[in-house]
């Protein structure tokens, strides 16, 4: 009888003793935290990339991303076909132009494209060929992937910012820029009237993704000169903005 009862005693202590282990597995356990987004993160890493017309880009890594650190400039598809370059106004209103088109700022390709780029409408953009390739127009979610790893939207604009002093209009509101990306205030092509408007004041970039409460719209960001918001807001189609493009 007392071999009996050592030998459930026995079997008691080691029952509890799993019981015991198991509950502090569950505890430890629901105290991890998630694991890290897969990626490698490719920060500081500089190179150069060339478009169809033969532009060189210098390009920027930033967390797990890829960028162009200058806005593009290409005047032809991938496969060689030319955009139209469109000067007019008219033909930049609302609901005049439904083809991809481009232009300079002020149509000065001599002083504005080396610095600011191109002007493209939506309809270039959704055509899928107008990065280089292996390259293409951020989508929305990859704009605010950007901004996140640079601590939110509320400061990714004053670290993406060029901070020389020599675009930006004053007060330029920004961080030191040790990330390369060079944002620039090219301004925008405005829809209403076709004019050009916001040169040295804002910088504005497409992105891939479109409205899900409006046909006419497209997702864009922008970038202010008096504050360090990297803002996302919603522009018709018709209208000129800059590009950046971020690798595959």
């Amino acid at each position: 009888m007392d071999k009996f009862c050592k030998m459930a005693n026995s079997g008691y202590k080691i029952t509890i003793g799993l019981w015991i282990t198991s509950f502090l597995l569950i505890i430890l356990n629901s105290c991890e935290t998630d694991p890290p987004e897969p990626g490698i993160d490719y920060s500081g890493q500089r190179d150069t990339i060339l478009d169809i017309d033969g532009n060189i880009y210098k390009t920027v890594g930033i967390g797990t991303q890829i960028w162009l650190a200058e806005n593009l400039k290409v005047t032809r598809f991938t496969d060689g076909t030319k955009i139209p370059c469109i000067t007019e106004n008219k033909d930049w209103k609302r609901g005049s132009l439904y083809t991809p088109g481009y232009c300079w700022y002020e149509n000065d390709s001599i002083n504005k494209k080396t610095v600011y780029g191109a002007l493209y409408n939506y309809f270039a953009v959704e055509k899928g060929s107008l990065c280089p390739t292996g390259w293409h127009v951020p989508s929305k979610n990859e704009w605010i992937t950007l901004a996140k790893y640079l601590g939110g939207t509320d400061v990714a604009g004053g670290k993406l910012k060029e901070s020389s002093g020599n675009f930006w209009k004053s007060p330029n509101n920004c961080f030191v820029n040790n990330n390369d990306f060079d944002a620039l205030p090219g301004g925008y092509r405005k829809s209403l009237l076709g004019d050009y408007y916001d040169i040295g004041n804002t910088g504005y970039w497409w992105t891939s993704t479109s409205s899900s409460t409006s046909d006419s719209h497209v997702y864009m960001f922008s970038m202010t000169y008096d504050n360090t918001n990297l803002q996302s807001n919603q522009r018709y189609k018709n209208e000129g903005l800059s590009v950046r493009c971020i690798k595959d």
